[in-house]
């Protein structure tokens, strides 16, 4: 049994044996002595212990092992190094060192077991640590974001670090993405969001590939205190830093060029934002009912104070954005001051809340089309051999000569309001039997967050068809009366005619009838109707059937001229047979005569 004590390292708890824990404090006091010479020693030893309490955590299987042991400290131990270490990394004399006798100085139990390493073979294990391979360095990498050299969130400085490259190759890589491909901004956001920030020391020297031991602390803080390490707070400073510390021609010129396409950027970030703001003039216009051409199509299935704020969260979501880089470019053009944190906050906040509107109206809106209904009205036709079917336009007022002049306009059935008139009409044709009555079939149709919504809707849409003898009148537009909202409002007209029934369909009905494609049936393209027979499998083009009959009586001529040739080979080849045996016949004939006059010679010789 051995005894443990309860420790807390960094906020964590662990629980570690007694004889480990006398060693880790040995080391910690070694370490402060050190490090505490410095006013500022207490950044660095939060960092040692924050890495320690770390490689502690991974060592610790709940369940399995749950105590920290002196081997576990150890291990640690040697991970991070000594103080020793690096205190004699510039001496001369090779430094020999006896691990049994080290060992006694910060623990009172000895590790016979290590064996004793001396100077040279020291120093040459310190060689190859500190000299790892190139596959090594970079495996060993950890893709992080840069806190310390950023100008939006540290990605280009974390990407460079990675892949051993200057972070200004990087941003430029990323504008040049930005300009010929239009993914740079959402490449940059997505590895924003997936690259973790390297917050301590130890995730920014793993981020440089760099071992988190008391040597590379050392360096780090040394460095830092010495100012090498500078934090990139401008764009244009940068690039001009850049130019500086390259010191020739071809660093000159990517300096110039990063110059010309901030100067793009900019340009191209404040016409956005400029035609975003003509964009939302004109729309909200439009909502407050000053007909204009820019209208924005889905805010016609709002109401007009719902499309305002929509048409306001959705300006706000595309242009906040592009102010943002506008001032970004801004700052890298003229290197101006950055902007105040009052209102980049506020920016962003209001960009936030623009995402949530935009999410709000989405969802609101998609409950009024989850319902559909469909209300169908039938109307008798009259009884002709033949139909003409023409469109009426509904926007043409049609008045006489004495209306007009009396100024007794009839404006017509819908009020020629144009935000009520919608074209969304389907007309179809149904085969019945010769013997009943041709009808119409009206539906209506219109979405809603209930069935009974849906009905509502589809019951206020008006619609008419006039019959004048054998020309019938299919309206242009259907009408929404007390200013419906747009909810997916259509009429599927159906017509059902008897089997035989001619049918003439003008070219204006083209883009409105279904199933059947009225263009291939006209003689010409400057036909202006198109005739149709009703038949058991639905409507058929008459000039296709009668290509199909002729078409059928030259394939039956065909067939007809094919047997009789056939029929004439074949009497023609049992005659010749015929021929041929009448011909062998004959010739047995002779045969047999020619043998009954030689059997009459021998009988007279007898």
């Amino acid at each position: 049994m051995n005894k443990t004590i309860i420790i807390n390292i960094n906020s964590i708890v662990f629980h570690i044996e007694e004889d480990a824990y006398e060693t880790l404090r040995s080391y910690m006091i070694e370490i402060k002595r050190h490090f505490g010479k410095s006013e500022d020693s207490r950044e660095i030893l939060e960092d040692i212990e924050n890495r320690i309490a770390e490689m502690f955590s991974e060592r610790i299987q709940t369940g399995r092992k749950e105590v920290i042991n002196r081997e576990d400290v150890d291990q640690v131990i040697a991970q991070m190094g000594r103080v020793s270490d690096f205190e004699t990394e510039f001496s001369e004399e090779p430094r020999v060192e006896e691990p049994a006798s080290a060992q006694a100085a910060f623990s009172s139990e000895p590790r016979p077991e290590e064996p004793a390493l001396g100077g040279e073979a020291q120093a040459e294990e310190q060689k190859v640590d500190s000299e790892p391979s190139f596959t090594e360095y970079l495996t060993s990498k950890k893709l992080m974001r840069d806190p310390d050299d950023k100008i939006i969130g540290g990605v280009c400085s974390g990407l460079g670090h990675y892949f051993n490259i200057e972070a200004k190759w990087v941003r430029i890589i990323f504008v040049l993405f930005f300009l010929f491909g239009g993914s740079g901004v959402l490449l940059y956001f997505v590895l924003m969001a997936v690259m973790p920030k390297a917050i301590t020391r130890a995730d920014r020297l793993a981020m440089r590939g760099e071992q988190p031991n008391l040597q590379n602390f050392k360096k780090s803080f040394d460095e830092e205190m010495k100012g090498v390490r500078e934090n990139f707070s401008g764009a244009g400073e940068h690039f001009n830093r850049g130019a500086r510390s390259v010191g020739d021609s071809l660093g000159r010129i990517f300096s110039v060029i990063g110059k010309v396409l901030a100067v793009l950027l900019l340009i191209f970030a404040g016409l956005n934002v400029v035609g975003i703001f003509i964009f939302f003039v004109f729309n909200a216009l439009n909502l407050m009912g000053y007909q204009n051409p820019i209208f924005f199509p889905p805010l016609e299935i709002m109401d007009s104070t719902s499309g305002f704020f929509a048409l306001l969260a959705g300006t706000l979501a595309v242009g906040i954005p592009f102010l943002a880089l506008f001032f970004i470019m801004l700052r890298v053009v003229f290197k101006s001051n950055p902007m105040n944190n009052y209102a980049s906050m506020s920016l962003w906040a209001a960009w936030v809340g623009s995402i949530v509107m935009i999410l709000y109206f989405v969802i609101v809106t998609n409950q009024d089309f989850i319902e559909e209904s469909t209300i169908s009205v039938e109307k008798p036709l009259e009884k002709k051999d033949t139909y003409i079917l023409s469109m009426n336009d509904v926007r043409v007022i049609k008045t006489s000569d004495e209306e007009f002049s009396k100024k007794n306009l009839n404006l017509g059935k819908y009020g020629l309001i144009g935000n009520h008139l919608r074209d969304d009409i389907g007309i179809r044709f149904e085969p019945l039997d010769s013997l009943k009555a041709p009808y119409l079939q009206y539906n209506y149709q219109a979405k809603g967050n209930s069935y009974g919504d849906a009905s509502a809707r589809a019951s206020k849409i008006k619609y008419q068809v006039v019959q004048n003898g054998e020309n019938i009148l299919f309206d242009s537009h259907f009408a929404l009366q007390e200013k419906q909202l747009i909810r997916d409002q259509r009429v599927q007209m159906v017509v059902y005619l008897p089997v035989g029934t001619t049918v003439m369909l003008n070219r204006d009905l083209d883009y409105k009838v279904r199933d059947i494609w009225a263009y291939d049936c006209r003689v010409n393209d400057e036909a202006k109707y198109a005739e149709f027979t009703m038949t058991k499998d639905g409507l058929k083009c008459v000039a296709k059937l009668k290509e199909e009959k002729e078409k059928a009586l030259e394939d039956a001529k065909e067939d007809a001229e094919k047997r009789a040739k056939e029929a004439k080979e074949h009497a023609e080849d049992l005659e010749k047979e015929a021929k041929e045996l009448e011909k062998e016949k004959k010739k047995e004939n002779s045969e047999a005569a020619a043998g009954d006059g030689e059997s009459s010679t021998a009988d007279s010789r007898a």
